[in-house]
């Protein structure tokens, strides 16, 4: 008898077991199908602590957003509000090297640091007094055509004036077949020309030799490609056994630090190239190996001459590879890295500063030749090349 009622105990502990379960599984299903009904999700609470945070941080930029698109007179698309936004964040670093680029923006600037794009085929940079000067014009190009020559100044682009380097390459740049006028300035006197933009491929690295059997490579900037077509031209001038090779990277605005870097590594034996500093102070250091060119060789620098051009020629003069003859530098020793985004817009921001092999700043000080020459408007020869060859003579 007291086993059939503990046997009995036990099936009502199941059945009462049965029944809860039932019932709380009942309720979730009904729960879950509530949730799915009225739009409801779960989130863990790591995730809800920084979405509200995110709410309480941007509510303002979110309620003025609203207020402009709702009760304003003047209708701006949403695309062009966001955009202005993303640009004056970046401007708040309140360095004109970081930019935020639009999707077009990022494509044309990345087709300009490679060397390919459609334009009219020139390399400017802008001076001390704030002029915007030509320092090369492309063989076959519109330019050339047209007409410009080096050290023409351009005053205007479709008749409007630019704040900085970067507007004015934006109003220069455009589809390949359209239209631009181009007014310049030589000799005291300007003109307009309309030139038809057309596809630009910039071969960065130009190599010839010259009187006394001496060798020269032109480097106009730093693309993708142009640690190896230097590579091609010195190849090519070793062959010819010359006395020594004149680099010259005057008026050349920088570009690719890792293009420097690899063509410092062909100039000089083991050693440092350079270093790079982060905000909180880490350094990180460029090394060379032992190989390397066995041609006596000087670089020619000025003004213009910035960014990873002051990197090689920085590196040069440290370690004497070479000599410097020219003006001292521009001063620009920051680097950028490029984050792209998803919709292909992108941000360029400052990171690093970069130092030479001896430690010095390079950022708003620039690096001194070792033959300071300055060139006069008076000129009739280019005395800086000429003192370069009578190094190597």
């Amino acid at each position: 008898m007291e086993q059939m009622i503990k046997t009995e105990k036990k099936k009502l502990i199941f059945v009462i077991i049965c029944t809860v379960i039932l019932t709380l599984l009942a309720a979730g299903a009904g729960f879950l199908a509530f949730c799915k009904i009225s739009g409801m999700v779960f989130v863990n609470s790591g995730t809800y602590r920084r979405d509200a945070a995110i709410a309480e941080k941007y509510s303002k930029l979110y309620t003025i957003q609203k207020k402009i698109n709702t009760n304003g007179y003047y209708k701006v698309s949403e695309t062009k509000q966001m955009n202005a936004m993303y640009k004056a964040l970046v401007k708040s670093v309140g360095d004109k090297y970081s930019v935020y680029f639009t999707a077009k923006e990022a494509k044309e600037w990345d087709n300009y640091v490679n060397g390919t794009f459609y334009g009219i085929g020139i390399v400017f940079s802008e001076d001390e007094d704030g002029n915007y000067v030509i320092n090369d014009v492309m063989d076959e190009s519109p330019a050339k055509s047209a007409g410009l020559k080096k050290n023409d100044i351009i005053r205007k682009v479709d008749g409007k004036t630019f704040p900085n380097t970067t507007e004015l390459k934006k109003a220069i740049t455009g589809k390949q077949g359209t239209r631009v006028k181009v007014t310049y300035e030589r000799g005291g006197a300007e003109k307009t020309v309309s030139i038809i933009r057309g596809e630009v491929r910039e071969i960065t690295v130009k190599g010839t030799m010259l009187k006394g059997k001496i060798g020269y490579v032109r480097i106009s900037s730093f693309a993708e490609k142009t640690a190896e077509e230097f590579k091609t031209e010195l190849k090519a001038l070793e062959k010819k056994n010359p006395k020594g090779v004149i680099i010259d990277i005057r008026a050349n605005g920088g570009g690719y630090a890792n293009q420097g870097i690899e063509i410092a590594d062909m100039l000089l034996p083991e050693g440092t190239i350079t270093y790079v500093k982060d905000r909180n102070g880490k350094k990180t250091y460029f090394n060379s190996d032992e190989s390397c060119t066995r041609l006596k060789y000087v670089l020619l620098v000025d003004g213009n001459t910035a960014s990873t051009s002051e990197l090689l020629a920085a590196a040069v003069k440290d370690n004497r590879g070479g000599k410097l003859v020219g003006a001292t530098t521009f001063g620009k020793g920051i680097m950028q890295a490029e984050y792209p985004f998803r919709d292909g817009s992108a941000l360029k921001l400052t990171t690093h500063q970069y130092f030479s092999p001896k430690g010095h700043r390079i950022n708003g000080k620039g690096v001194r030749p070792d033959y300071v020459v300055k060139l006069k408007s008076s000129d009739t020869t280019d005395r800086q090349l000429q003192k370069a060859m009578d190094l190597l003579k």
